[in-house]
This record gives C-alpha cells, structure tokens and sequence, in this order.
C-alpha cells in the first residue's frame, strides 16, 4: 500500500522473454510493501503455449500474482490481441485501489519510480492517467530532449506518439537503452529527470507502455470497468481526456524502461541490450 491505498500493478501479458525481467522488480516492490498485487493479463495467440505455461508457474510460485483472463462472450472480431487489452478494465473497479499498468516489455523500473508515481496520482485526481518517464517513448523523448536530456545530435524527436525518430528509428532506441544503462551503472538515473512534471493537452495520443490511475475512475464510468471506445489507448490519451478536459500528465521524478515498438525490433535484437537488462534485473530480486 502507498498512503492508505492498495496499489495493483498489471501487464497486458505476451512474453515469457521480457516479464521474466519485470517480474523481478514487482517481487522487490512487493517485498518493499509498495506493490500488494501483480496480475497478468493473459492475452495470447495460438502458438504461446510456452509463454502460457509460464505465467502459470509464476501464478504457482508467487501469491501476490494472479491471472486475469479475456471475459467470456465478447468477440472484437479478427483483431489483433492488442485490441483486447481494454477489456482487462472490467476488473479495475475497486475505487480505494490505484492500478499500474505496464507493458510486458518494460525491462526497468527505477527503485523511486512506482512510490513517485503512485503518490503523483493520488495528488492529481483530475487525469485519466499519469505516466512516468518512459525511456524509449517518443514523446517522452521529446520533453528529455527539452531538458538537454538527450543530444539532438541523435536525430530531432517531434511530439508525436508515433514520431520518425522517437518511434520509428531503430539506432536511436539503441542510443537511448545505452544511455540509460550507463546512467543505472553509474548511479545517476536521476540525473534523467525531467525540470517539472509535463501535461499533455488533451486529446494527445501517448504510447501507455506504463501508466497509473484510478478504479474510482472505472467505477464511475456508465457500466463500470467498461472502456468506450473500448481500446484503451485512445480511451486513455484521446477520449477520456478530451471529454474531461483534464490533462494527461507526465511525471517529472518516475523512471522506467520500455525495450522496443515493433519498427526497432531488427536494430534492438542483436545487441547485447536486453542481457544487461537482465543481470540488472536479477539484482534488483535479490
């Protein structure tokens, strides 16, 4: 619990490969008393049985980790999985509790960075959600760059969620996950912070690798937990706010790692990246 309120991390859940690092840093925050529940969301494709099987043992192994599944009787069509990921809402209802969100690939979590995050959240009620930031996001990377975070020597990051360089460009994440591990080997993650938090006008599509909100807010919705549009992406960056007129917002001391979209796969995949990650993970448990 942070201040009184439960705190439910969650993962849309895809792949052994990377959770098997973040499971790591929930084990740490659970142990900390900062994380009271870890659940996986099991959205899986025919051909997973391996990365379904792990989630059970990591359901058998841990009590602080459960398994949600899709609700049965809804069909979205021949959509891809992520699709149906805002259907895991309807299980978020609990208005006392802030839930966590964060993509089967984020491979770090700063030691600060779900106590900072969860306690921005409960200070700013209004926002659908509040992000950390998120290292290999591109408007994230936008306001590092701001900051003098990161050179413009690397290629200049507009904001936009789906930005030429801070999306698409495969050596520049490399650039970026080089960055921060020597920042993490050095001890000077902080010095990545933003100068002040960052709110996003409403209406802003961002890329929700990582994120926390409220279950006052999905229990106050029409049908509770019942996301319309019902992706929850453009639910959380685009709708909600723009019908809410509160700011999405960034926070300024909150720090993890998101290894890569899709577009980075091919620059990302023969680097030793994702091992350091790990070792660093395996201390993090320890």
């Amino acid at each position: 619990m942070i201040d009184g309120h439960k705190v439910i991390a969650w993962t849309p859940y895809g792949r052994e490969r990377t959770v098997s690092l973040l499971v790591k840093y929930m084990e740490r925050d659970v142990k900390r008393g900062l994380v009271d529940e870890y659940r996986l969301y099991l959205n899986t494709d025919e051909g997973q049985e391996h990365d379904r099987a792990y989630a059970h043992e990591l359901a058998e192994q841990h009590d602080w980790i459960t398994l949600q599944h899709r609700p049965e009787g809804i069909d979205l069509g021949n959509l891809p999985k992520q699709r149906y990921t805002g259907l895991a809402y309807r299980e978020m209802v609990d208005p006392d509790a802030v839930y966590l969100r964060l993509d089967d690939d984020i491979v770090y979590v700063h030691e600060a960075a779900i106590e900072n995050l969860v306690r921005a959240r409960l200070e700013m009620p209004a926002p659908a959600a509040v992000f950390p930031i998120i290292i290999n996001n591109a408007i994230c990377s936008y306001f590092l760059q701001a900051c003098g975070k990161i050179p413009r020597e690397w290629g200049e990051v507009g904001m936009y969620c789906m930005d030429p360089v801070g999306w698409a460009n495969g050596p520049f994440a490399v650039k970026l996950h080089e960055m921060l591990l020597g920042h993490i080997e050095r001890g000077t993650v902080e010095d990545l912070y933003l100068h002040h938090d960052f709110q996003l006008p409403p209406g802003t599509q961002f890329s929700v690798s990582c994120f926390a909100s409220l279950g006052s807010m999905y229990a106050g919705l029409e049908q509770p937990g019942v996301l319309v549009p019902d992706e929850e992406e453009a639910w959380h960056t685009i709708h909600h706010p723009l019908a809410t007129g509160a700011p999405n917002v960034v926070r300024a001391d909150a720090i993890v790692s998101h290894l890569s979209f899709f577009t980075q796969h091919a620059f990302l995949n023969p680097t030793n990246i994702l091992d350091r990650y790990r070792e660093l993970a395996d201390k993090a448990a320890a």
